[in-house]
């Protein structure tokens, strides 16, 4: 599981502990044995047991529990998405619980806020900046890719107007304009970072959770591997740029979703985040 997807049962560790006052313990089952899992997403979160903490009654959250699986098939070519709900709700459905806030939580630590501050004294001063992320995973599939070249016209365009401060993991493609902090932070410290921000922009993946997370808006790029209403959040701007043949699912290169990137005009999203931003 992906952060992104740890970032979801924050969501759904924080219904839980509302309806029945227990801390979750997360775990994995794999056969006979259950394995714990130890993730930063969690910590510093009083929804889940933390290490060292004990707690005479915790509720055991089965992270890898079939029934809360969002693929109704997933085979080497493709996977077959239940895209009718967004995953967080989905996946307390299972537990019971209607209606759950489609918000992610991420509690950073008294350490983590002081480096974002000293992040903000050194190149972003009086919170004037967006963030961006271009980049997507594409181990699992190629087909969320939104291309580069797209984003660089997108910073071109809006770094008249703002800052703008790329997060992420560390990589060779950088953004021209941008503020890098790509590879120097912590997926935490990145998300203190967003939290600071006017707007975060990017692709749909973990980052976007994050935002989600610390209150700030996004506009978001979906392409059409997925249906924005499995993952995305309702508050955000979510640019669906699939909708014409998504979702397809595939893992696979997918010529319409490489022909529908391809054709896209980026304006749509400079526009979109000009409106955020109200300029």
């Amino acid at each position: 599981m992906g952060l992104g997807g740890y970032m979801m049962w924050t969501s759904v560790a924080r219904e839980i502990r509302n309806l029945s006052n227990l801390k979750c313990l997360p775990v994995e089952s794999h056969g006979n044995s259950i394995r714990m899992i130890d993730t930063p997403i969690f910590y510093n979160n009083e929804n889940f047991i933390q290490p060292g903490e004990k707690f005479e009654y915790v509720f055991p959250l089965i992270l890898n529990n079939p029934a809360t699986n969002y693929c109704k098939k997933d085979t080497y070519e493709r996977a077959f998405h239940k895209y009718d709900r967004h995953i967080i709700e989905q996946i307390c459905d299972v537990y019971g619980i209607k209606n759950p806030s489609l918000k992610c939580d991420l509690f950073l630590t008294d350490a983590e806020e002081i480096a974002v501050e000293d992040f903000l004294e050194s190149v972003a001063s009086q919170y004037n900046y967006i963030t961006i992320e271009p980049h997507t995973k594409d181990e699992y599939t190629v087909n969320k890719t939104y291309p580069f070249d797209k984003w660089q016209y997108v910073v071109d365009e809006i770094s008249k107007y703002t800052k703008i401060v790329q997060v992420g993991q560390r990589t060779e493609r950088l953004l021209a304009g941008c503020i890098d902090m790509t590879g120097s932070t912590t997926f935490r410290e990145a998300a203190g970072i967003i939290s600071k921000s006017r707007l975060f922009v990017g692709a749909e993946g973990g980052l976007m959770h994050a935002a989600n997370a610390v209150d700030t808006a996004s506009v978001i790029v979906i392409t059409g591997f997925i249906h924005p209403r499995m993952t995305c959040y309702p508050d955000n701007t979510n640019i669906w740029i699939g909708k014409g043949h998504g979702p397809c699912g595939l893992k696979i290169r997918c010529s319409k979703c490489e022909k529908e990137c391809f054709e896209h005009d980026p304006d749509e999203i400079v526009e979109s985040i000009k409106r955020r931003l109200e300029i």
